[in-house]
């Protein structure tokens, strides 16, 4: 393969590497706001300072179970070395194992060890057990408490956001419907986490705009891909660099004329256009946006009505400006044009177009008819001479 034309492909990859990787992400974002932002209303900035309130809460939970957890395997390890304690007394003492490990099971029972041996025990060994048994009942009861807390914990944390009262009063605060709560508050953390906050930020309507940009930039980029996938193409790199440029404004004009009614659409209400809808139409704007301007184009020109009337001859207007009174050069000043078109007007040198017959006409109080004609002037008609005179015999 060519050396240049390796190289004008690996760039062309390159390049299209970047757009869609920019582009996949703007869009995925804009999409994701707008649609959560169209289900719950306007409430997108409450959305998200509940969002807020809502990690702060939880991030408070999690910081409290892993210190519950630290709590709960310091007493555990506690425990253990107070059971060990415990056994190597009562055998030191002449329990047997098995007498000994009913007790730590059934940590609600406190038997004396004199109770255990069946003997008499000196007062001094039995203080001493009973303070043993009491510390392995203790870390017993201190281990159940924490446990039930990490438990709960656990259980909120893997509950949705409505578990939490404090989230739930959040939600109210914004009028946020409780049925969207979980929802709504997941896709949010989602997408602040994506690096989106920002979005939340924007009115609907510059979400909307930036949406049409995004898609038609997509869709430009579908067609270039198309192109350099098929092979066939020449065009300069300048093209491929552009071309996705275009796509946003012919996107952006084809926007517009949605909202203005100029174009007719299947997809309801052009003052409340479905986001989907804005997104096929901004890709298929990006994508066809050759035939796309000529879709513009006729929609401007049933606004902008062009000028095609036919430029005529001010055959009487000399005669008309001496009968008023009036100078060419007032006419010239009063219907916007200069004293020497004026001029090329009265000596029909120059023929006068549509516009200016109407407001000449106008100026003068006549009708357009009774000033000019479209027949030129004989001297002005090519191939056309006056007849010579013939002498007199």
């Amino acid at each position: 393969m060519d050396v240049k034309i390796a190289g004008r492909l690996a760039g062309s990859m390159l390049w299209l590497c970047l757009l869609y990787g920019g582009l996949l992400y703007v869009a995925v974002g804009v999409l994701g706001v707008s649609e959560l932002t169209s289900r719950i209303g306007g409430q997108s900035a409450g959305l998200v300072h509940m969002v807020e309130v809502a990690r702060d809460i939880r991030d408070n939970e999690r910081d409290r179970l892993h210190r519950e957890e630290l709590q709960l395997q310091r007493l555990g390890e506690a425990y253990d070395a107070a059971v060990k304690d415990l056994r190597d007394f009562g055998i030191a003492a002449g329990l047997a194992l098995q007498d000994i490990q009913p007790v730590i099971d059934t940590y609600n029972l406190a038997p004396k060890l004199s109770e255990l041996l069946k003997k008499p025990v000196d007062p001094a060994t039995e203080i001493t057990w009973g303070e043993r048994m009491a510390r392995v009942m203790g870390l017993q009861i201190d281990m159940a408490k924490v446990q039930a807390s990490t438990d709960k914990r656990h259980a909120a944390l893997r509950a949705g956001w409505s578990a939490h009262p404090d989230v739930v009063e959040a939600a109210k605060r914004i009028n946020l419907d409780p049925g969207l709560l979980d929802v709504a508050a997941s896709t949010a953390d989602t997408l602040q986490r994506l690096g989106y906050a920002v979005l939340f930020a924007l009115p609907t309507e510059i979400l909307t705009l930036l949406l049409a940009l995004t898609m038609g930039a997509l869709g430009s980029t579908l067609h270039i891909t198309k192109m350099l996938l098929d092979g066939s193409d020449t065009r300069k790199l300048s093209y491929y660099l552009l071309r996705p440029l275009q796509g946003m404004v012919t996107s952006l004009v084809v926007f517009v004329l949605l909202k203005a009614g100029q174009l007719t659409i299947s997809a309801g209400d052009g003052e409340a256009l479905n986001i989907f809808f804005v997104s096929f139409a901004g890709i298929s704007a990006g994508l066809l946006a050759e035939e796309a301007y000529s879709m513009i184009t006729r929609a401007g020109a049933g606004i902008i009505k062009a000028d095609d009337g036919e430029a005529r001859w001010a055959f009487k207007l000399k005669a008309a400006l001496a009968a008023a009174g009036t100078e060419a050069e007032t006419l010239a000043a009063g219907v916007g044009v200069s004293p020497g078109e004026m001029r090329a007007w009265l000596e029909e040198t120059q023929s006068v177009p549509h516009t200016q017959q109407r407001l000449i006409a106008t100026w003068l109080h006549l009708s357009e008819r009774e000033l000019f004609t479209s027949q030129p002037p004989a001297e002005a008609v090519e191939g056309v001479s006056l007849p010579e005179a013939v002498p007199a015999s």
